[in-house]
C-alpha cells in the first residue's frame, strides 16, 4: 500500500474505502464531514488520474493494487 500512498491521499483512499462498502456520495460527504461538492471533486479527479470512467473501475484497481483488501 506504501507506493500508492503517493499516488492517492489518506482522503482518497478513504473515499475509496467508503465508495467499496456501497456509500454514497452524500454518506461519504456526511461522513467525512466535507460538503458534497468536494467529495465529488475528490471522485473526479482519482478518476482522471486513473482514466476510469466509473467508481466501480476505480474500487476494482483497489482490490487489485492492494490498497483495499
Amino acid at each position: 500500500m506504501e507506493r500508492h500512498t503517493r499516488l492517492l491521499s489518506r482522503r482518497e483512499c478513504k473515499i475509496i474505502e467508503l465508495l467499496a462498502e456501497g456509500r454514497s456520495e452524500a454518506d461519504i460527504s456526511r461522513e467525512l464531514g466535507l460538503p458534497d461538492a468536494i467529495v465529488k471533486r475528490y471522485l473526479y479527479n482519482m478518476l482522471q488520474k486513473k482514466g476510469f470512467v466509473n467508481s466501480y473501475q476505480l474500487i476494482c484497481w483497489a482490490y487489485k493494487e492492494s490498497i483495499l483488501s
